[in-house]
């Protein structure tokens, strides 16, 4: 027979398949096929007798994987390695700092409890490691997570000394909040945004995949309500969720919530109640997962499906004819599924990363045959769209930039699709499309800069005067030569329609 747990978490994925196919109207093949193949792991691990594992396996294991990450890590900060981001000097195997830090948080915190619990020289050495490198990630949210993991393994000296701790809690929170001030300041934005899209579509969502499409659109119908708000200075283009709590609530509504919760609560009060060390890493994923988007990489969503796994292994025997020929049959064939279909997709991918920077119609038809197979990707998107509207065909270009809009929150395919417009003499719309690019991202002086060339186009003196004005009073996030040449034109164009109207 097959566990509660196991039963749940059939449920979940075949509610999300099914708002896939029948909520959404977002391409989202790419996600669908990147759970299908999570889903296939839990099924393969149902097999595998991972309730009996003893403790300190899973955490010299978890210690050995921390460790060859801080060792990469520490390698790239001394210049041994390359980083995988050009801003970042310490990223691990990870594209970030962010993904790194949650991975070595996750790890220490299952070694801490087994060696709270066991002890172990080896194991309390490799865990005080982890616990130095993992500062220097510079993740608030991964040190939050760790923390949290401390307190809860350390709770009853927590409880002894609550007021040192909260007073230095409180310090802390204080300290990392104006450390990264404009970043603490947009993530709360997009929470208040996000929020007022799941109360819209509560108990469905948007869809899968409709997150991005979804805060774009909230961002710009907020701004346009509150033009002063205090958030313009650091509102920014987000092409990730930083809440995936939230991020689950806007495309699965509340019933897909609901059910993701059963199955965690699950998961978590079984290991709570074997005191399995794995428990420790579910609540360190969790926690960073409220300040970021670990389940948009793959390694993240496979760690989960181990510990959900081990949780639907404890407790309730499982008939051997049944379950578990019946779970290694479904994740074959599901993993089968997904390799064949994902892989053409990858393949797709690599083959634009090699043209994606040419700027030739020539590979206009080359564009068209890799569509089917990254009509989910924003980027092939813009570029495409890109490449049409150079060869003047603007309706195509169109047709691809407005699919990129339900993918991506970045205002860019809104004001390119203002420019094909504004090319095809609809001036109406491409005005509609520059005011709305710049609601979205209320501190970037280009859309406003578009809207005063299109009334030069159109001749029109007094909304261009009143545009050049208020160019030149912008304040802008980041200032760049691209920045003070907008304004210096903008002051230029004062100066000549002033003249102009003076002499007459």
């Amino acid at each position: 027979m097959f566990t509660k747990i196991d039963l749940w978490v059939a449920l979940c994925f075949t509610y999300f398949v099914g708002n896939a196919m029948a909520v959404s109207h977002t391409p989202c093949a790419g996600v669908v096929l990147h759970v299908g193949a999570w889903m296939g792991l839990y099924m393969l691990l149902c097999c595998a007798p991972l309730a009996r594992i003893p403790h300190k396996v899973w955490a010299y294991l978890c210690a050995a994987l921390g460790c060859i990450q801080a060792g990469l890590g520490l390698m790239q900060l001394m210049g041994f390695q390359p980083s995988g981001h050009h801003l970042y000097a310490m990223t691990g195997s990870f594209f970030n700092p962010a993904p790194f830090g949650a991975f070595l948080a996750v790890m220490v915190s299952v070694v801490m409890a087994t060696y709270k619990q066991e002890g172990g020289k080896v194991l309390g050495a490799m865990a005080m490691a982890l616990l130095i490198v993992l500062p220097a990630a510079w993740s608030r949210a991964a040190l939050l997570s760790c923390a949290v993991c401390l307190a809860v393994l350390y709770r009853t000296y927590i409880i002894r000394y609550w007021k040192t701790v909260a007073a230095v809690a409180l310090t802390a929170m204080v300290v990392f909040y104006f450390l990264k001030r404009g970043s603490a300041d947009s993530r709360a934005l997009m929470f208040v945004v996000s929020v007022h899209s799941w109360m819209k579509h509560f108990w469905l969502g948007t869809g899968v995949g409709g997150y991005l499409h979804a805060l774009g659109e909230g961002q710009a119908e907020y701004f346009a309500a509150h033009p002063a708000s205090t958030f313009i200075p650091s509102v920014g283009v987000a092409d990730m969720p930083f809440c995936e709590p939230i991020r689950l609530a806007v495309e699965l509504g509340t019933v897909g919530l609901v059910l993701v919760a059963i199955v965690l609560v699950l998961t978590a009060w079984r290991l709570w109640r074997a005191r399995h060390p794995l428990f420790y890493g579910l609540l360190a994923l969790l926690v960073f997962s409220l300040f970021s988007y670990p389940f948009n990489i793959p390694v993240f969503g496979a760690i989960l499906a181990v510990i959900v796994a081990t949780a639907a292994n404890m407790g309730e025997e499982k008939c051997v004819s049944a379950g578990k020929v019946c779970s290694f049959i479904g994740a074959t064939a599901l993993g089968v599924t997904v390799y064949a279909l994902l892989l053409p997709r990858i393949e797709a991918k690599k083959e634009h990363e090699l043209f994606s920077y040419l700027k030739d119609e020539a590979f206009i038809k080359d564009y068209y045959e890799l569509l089917p197979k990254l009509n989910d990707n924003p980027k092939f998107l813009f570029n495409f769209g890109s490449l049409l509207r150079d060869a003047g065909r603007y309706n195509d270009s169109n047709a691809m930039l407005r699919q990129g809009t339900l993918l991506s929150a970045d205002p860019m395919f809104h004001i390119l699709m203002g420019r094909n417009y504004e090319d095809m003499q609809e001036y109406g719309t491409a005005d509609s499309l520059y005011s709305h690019a710049f609601h979205m991202v209320p501190n970037r002086v280009y859309p406003l800069y578009r809207r005063m060339k299109l009334y030069e186009t159109m001749k029109d003196s007094t909304r261009m005067l009143d545009m050049a004005k208020r160019i030149t009073y912008f304040k802008v996030k980041v200032e760049s030569p691209a920045t003070r040449d907008i304004k210096k034109e903008a002051e230029e164009m004062i100066t000549t329609l002033t003249n102009h109207t003076f002499t007459r």
